[in-house]
């Protein structure tokens, strides 16, 4: 059985949009390859733990810089890991500047390297000046990049050299966390009793890249009909609220549970999704929308796979990126034309079920690695 050592920022059950990734590959190669993860840890101490069977190694930092958690502890550690694990296959997802540096000074002979690309550093400017060198010597000696769709494969400066090792590999829909039980049923009617059934969903973190502000701009020109639940915290929430002030149409829900997220899901008539920069990078939490059938309205963002995964005009609405007028305009033509919603939300299932279901995927990766060696 080939081994495979996984390198992730952070690793389930601590919660990220990249956790979730490196999770759900490790979860889908479970029963073919021996695994282990190695990440840094929430807590600045170090541990070890088994998650779902994997051995994960969580180390601890000292401080974060530029959102880059600082360990010379890691370095070590990992080099340990691959001298003693011996893996055939190292897979690292990134952005993660600090351990790309690191992994320079392992032992990579005969190892088969994947990247697993998340995004470009889009705010650190700086600090990808610096890393570019580095980020470059490990996109040479890669095997395979992965991207997340076409438009991060067509737009991103940083891998045009590298174009003949790019394959897209979509974030998926893990469709075991939107089964419905007869209690999400019950609380999902419970839902449209209390706010109706023009329900407008948003779920992410409160921070300035989302674009949660024009969602409360557009609130006092949205068809009174409809109720706008806001779902999430973050550095943001209270200049949030307090831009809401006086605004009945507007809920904030706070953190809400995996079980509340699936029945937020579908009771929501619209999924809002007013990311306005390329930090949005796929748009996980609009993919989960689509597949329970809520059509979405978003902004279109040059470069990120946000365009792609709402298909504009088939799906949902995609418009001009920070046009207000054109936001509340859309969401509006779809609460007062149910038969074209319902359109989107059939469309919507489809594409998520040819597209982004995890065994579809996974066995597309599987055949890749598989291909290696």
């Amino acid at each position: 059985m080939k081994r495979i050592l996984h390198i992730s920022k952070y690793y389930l059950p601590n919660y990220g949009g990249i956790e979730q990734v490196a999770y759900d590959i490790v979860s889908g190669l479970k029963d073919e390859y021996e695994q282990m993860v190695i990440c840094f840890n929430h807590e600045k101490g170090s541990n070890k733990d088994y998650f779902n069977d994997i051995l994960v190694h969580r180390v601890g930092y000292l401080i974060k810089i530029a959102s880059q958690a600082m360990s010379l502890k890691y370095y070590f550690i990992l080099r340990k890991i691959i001298l003693d694990f011996k893996p055939d296959i190292i897979y690292i997802h990134l952005p993660n500047p600090l351990i790309t540096f690191y992994l320079l000074f392992c032992d990579l002979k005969n190892k088969k390297i994947i990247i697993h690309w998340h995004s470009d550093i889009i705010d650190q400017k700086y600090l990808k000046l610096l890393y570019k060198p580095i980020q470059n010597i490990v996109l040479n000696i890669a095997n395979i990049i992965y991207v997340t769709s076409p438009d991060y494969k067509n737009e991103s400066n940083d891998l045009k050299k590298y174009f003949n090792k790019i394959k897209i590999l979509p974030n998926v829909v893990n469709e075991d966390k939107f089964i419905l039980k007869e209690k999400n049923i019950t609380n999902i009617n419970r839902i449209k009793q209390i706010y109706g059934e023009k329900i407008l969903f948003f779920l992410g973190r409160h921070i300035p890249y989302k674009g949660i502000e024009y969602i409360i701009k557009a609130a006092p020109f949205i068809n009174k009909k409809a109720k706008i639940i806001i779902a999430g915290d973050g550095p943001l929430t209270l200049k949030l609220k307090e831009m809401a002030k006086g605004m009945d149409n507007i809920i904030f829900l706070g953190k809400i549970t995996n079980e509340e997220v699936k029945e937020y899901m579908h009771s929501a008539y619209l999924f809002l999704f007013p990311s306005i920069t390329k930090n949005e990078a796929f748009g996980v939490a609009m993919a989960e929308a689509l597949y329970c059938g809520v059509a979405t309205v978003g902004f279109k963002i040059k470069g990120s796979g946000v365009n792609w995964v709402n298909q504009d005009g088939i799906t949902g609405f995609m418009v001009e990126n920070r046009n207000l007028n054109q936001f509340i305009e859309k969401i509006n033509i779809l609460i007062e034309n149910e038969e074209l919603r319902n359109n989107f939300s059939h469309n919507a299932k489809k594409w998520i079920a040819q597209n982004f279901k995890k065994d579809l995927v996974i066995n597309q990766l599987k055949y890749d690695l598989n291909n290696l060696f």
